[in-house]
């Protein structure tokens, strides 16, 4: 029994090394043909390392399994920004929103500095929103995404909509994971102020991102954490 026990210990190793030794490799852009090193690409290498091409953008860290996902940087986590919203009542028969923002400078580094570029609010659905920005935002080419219903803000990081009834305010911005929901308490209130105590955002490092493995393709995940379908997945390439 000792024996087998000792046997099946060792033996765990190996099937770790053999799982990864299977999944290790260059996934490229393309779902045939040649890789392309100029296009986009992950290679996981055998030691838990990884070499990310985004955009031609080189990336490099550490990478792990976990089911059926391959996780980049595993060990570091992402921070989230802090939003705060507090409601009262004006004279006034519109609504005004305004913008309190807080960013986490690199005092090292001042290029990395922040500053508020644009946040989304929505009144009940999200279909009935608002974009919140400090500038115009002016579409440069054709698969850009565009932005609606831009409300530009003031001096005093304020905009003024018409007034409109609702029970509750989404609001999404820049280092948020998803829409925070906030109640609205007072149903006569028409000033929203949103306190935003932002992260320090290292565009170097890989957070917690990961792709979906199935069989030689990596699939990027969607808002929901399942394969997105939009986009084409990476295709594990044959080395000559």
């Amino acid at each position: 029994m000792k024996r087998l026990f000792l046997i099946s210990l060792f033996s765990i190793p190996s099937i770790f090394y053999s799982q990864n030794k299977d999944i290790t490799g260059i996934y490229g852009e393309g779902l045939t043909g040649k890789f392309n090193p100029y296009a986009d690409y992950v290679e996981l290498k055998s030691d838990s390392t990884f070499v990310l091409n985004n955009y031609g953008r080189k990336y490099q860290g550490d990478w792990a399994l976990s089911g059926n996902k391959i996780v980049l940087n595993p060990k570091i986590k992402r921070e989230f920004a802090k939003v705060n919203m507090k409601e009262s009542k004006i004279t006034s028969d519109s609504i005004t929103i305004k913008i309190n923002y807080n960013p986490k400078n690199d005092d090292s580094n001042p290029s990395n500095n922040q500053e508020f570029r644009m946040a989304t609010v929505y009144f009940d659905k999200k279909g009935n929103y608002v974009n919140l920005l400090k500038s115009p935002y002016i579409k440069q080419c054709f698969w850009a995404p565009s932005i609606k219903k831009q409300h530009i803000l003031k001096a005093d990081n304020s905009i003024v909509i018409s007034k409109k009834e609702f029970s509750q305010i989404g609001f999404m911005t820049y280092n948020v994971k998803d829409y925070i929901i906030f109640l609205k308490k007072n149903k006569d209130s028409n000033f929203f102020e949103f306190e935003i105590e932002d992260v320090l955002a290292d565009e170097d490092i890989l957070k917690e991102q990961y792709f979906i493995l199935d069989g030689r393709f990596l699939y990027y995940p969607n808002k929901k954490g399942k394969k997105d379908i939009m986009r084409v997945p990476l295709a594990k390439k044959k080395m000559e």
